[in-house]
């Protein structure tokens, strides 16, 4: 971490391996860091046939765009799009999709607001748990079809387009409607 030359008042919020950014990059070798004065990018850079080069790319959170007091940071078309004075940055990420991008977005505008992170976003999970994650639960929705395991039951209660009186049941099922 000693290629960021962080300032003294300067620290980490975010930090994700696995980056690639639009324009500046070939492949998905980056690392993107937050800080509460900086976003960063490490570019990892192959040089000739054996050698690799890092380069520093630093962009101000100051020069993020404020547009109507909404902090010009987006999850736009599957990237992180960050709309600064003079250009326009995105950032696609390798694993943790819309969990870690939602999670910078909420660290930039938390920097700039000087607000604390919304910590159910800033995940600190292994990259990757999320796709596993979201593959088990398929699997069990499928076994549960299989199988004719059906989910919880929902109640619901409308009113009648005649009388107003109410129909109680359950979604997914007929309703009888008495008539006195």
């Amino acid at each position: 971490m000693n290629e960021l030359q962080l300032q003294p008042n300067e620290s980490v919020l975010l930090q994700e391996d696995g980056v690639l950014c639009k324009g500046l990059s070939k492949s998905y070798s980056d690392e993107l860091y937050l800080t509460n004065i900086n976003l960063i990018l490490v570019r990892n850079i192959k040089k000739g046939m054996f050698g690799k080069a890092k380069e520093t790319d630093k962009f101000p959170l100051s020069q993020i765009k404020i547009i109507n007091g909404e902090i010009q940071a987006k999850f736009i078309n599957g990237e992180l799009q960050i709309f600064l004075v003079n250009k326009q940055l995105a950032f696609a990420f390798y694993s943790g999709g819309k969990k870690r991008i939602n999670a910078f977005i909420d660290g930039i505008n938390s920097a700039i607001k000087g607000t604390p992170m919304n910590s159910s976003k800033a995940s600190s999970a292994i990259p990757g748990t999320e796709i596993i994650a979201e593959t088990f639960k398929d699997t069990i929705g499928t076994f549960k079809n299989a199988f004719g395991i059906k989910g919880k039951n929902v109640g619901i209660t409308i009113k009648c387009i005649g009388c107003h009186a109410p129909i109680t049941g359950v979604i997914g099922q007929k309703s009888k409607m008495l008539i006195l």
